[in-house]
């Protein structure tokens, strides 16, 4: 891997247009012409916890432990940041507040000022340990998150330990990956395909030891930070649900003419039923 080299595979990716058949094949094809992909793994302890919210079409409970967990395959249609179509990710947040700043554009374009918005939230336990692959900056002065100022250190020692000839590539290519991952990516297909590609093929090549994805929250501002995990993850012995609360907000108008989303309810189930997958609640 040399500087051509990585600005060739860059040029591949930037002529990919997205509404193209073969569109995502062709992000595959520019990352595995890179002679030696970079990958930056990081471990996630146990006893992690996450949180993950799904929207509700109507005022009413989820009552399984699938309703709160990583959709079926057929029902992904999309691409997403690291998700290609009909490929299922568990996709949670390290706290309440990034879960639902990852949602809150849809509540803006999908309901109007005076309506209602009900959504469930389920706490999950990380179990067993968990490798996950992080995208950061190699430049110290665009650090500004708190995830790329505590993960800069370990991209600065992978730089370092790659060998001298690859490090001008390897700063070269998390340069162009970083602006990919933290840019807003809202009707940007292209983004998607591309983000997608570069996560997928690293985790196959990491195949058996990463499971996940760890990013900042472009929603949030990059304060708050995101998972994407492989739903095989998704055991009992892997990572536990531990609470589910379903909140009610109400939309009103901000000073700046935007949604704004109060809660005015929230319901904590009584029980999960493990055993029985089941979701109970006090009604």
């Amino acid at each position: 891997m040399d500087e051509e080299n990585i600005y060739e595979a860059i040029a591949k990716l930037e002529t990919i247009e997205s509404n193209q058949e073969y569109a995502y094949e062709q992000a595959i094809l520019a990352f595995l012409s890179i002679k030696k992909l970079p990958i930056l793994l990081y471990e996630i302890p146990a006893e992690t916890i996450v949180f993950k919210t799904r929207t509700h079409e109507s005022d009413d409970f989820f009552t399984q432990m699938s309703d709160v967990s990583f959709p079926p395959n057929e029902n992904v249609k999309k691409f997403a940041r690291c998700n290609r179509p009909f490929q299922s990710k568990f996709y949670c947040s390290e706290n309440r507040p990034t879960s639902y700043m990852e949602l809150a554009e849809y509540w803006a374009d999908t309901n109007n000022i005076g309506e209602k918005v009900f959504a469930t939230i389920g706490r999950w336990k990380i179990k067993k340990a968990i490798w996950v692959l992080i995208v950061t900056t190699p430049d110290k002065q665009d650090r500004i998150s708190d995830f790329d100022k505590y993960h800069g250190n370990a991209m600065d020692t992978f730089i370092f330990n790659c060998k001298q000839e690859e490090r001008n590539a390897t700063i070269i290519f998390y340069r162009y990956l970083f602006e990919k991952f933290r840019k807003p990516a809202k009707n940007d297909l292209k983004t998607y395909i591309i983000t997608t590609a570069y996560c997928n093929l690293s985790l196959t090549h990491s195949k058996g030891k990463a499971d996940g994805i760890y990013y900042p929250s472009v929603q949030f501002g990059g304060q708050g930070v995101n998972f994407a995990i492989n739903s095989s993850f998704i055991k009992k012995e892997k990572i536990e649900l531990t609470h589910v609360l379903r909140n009610e907000f109400v939309i009103s108008e901000n000073e700046n003419g935007k949604h704004n989303f109060s809660e005015t309810n929230l319901i904590e189930a009584t029980n999960i039923d493990f055993e029985n997958n089941r979701i109970e609640w006090k009604k």
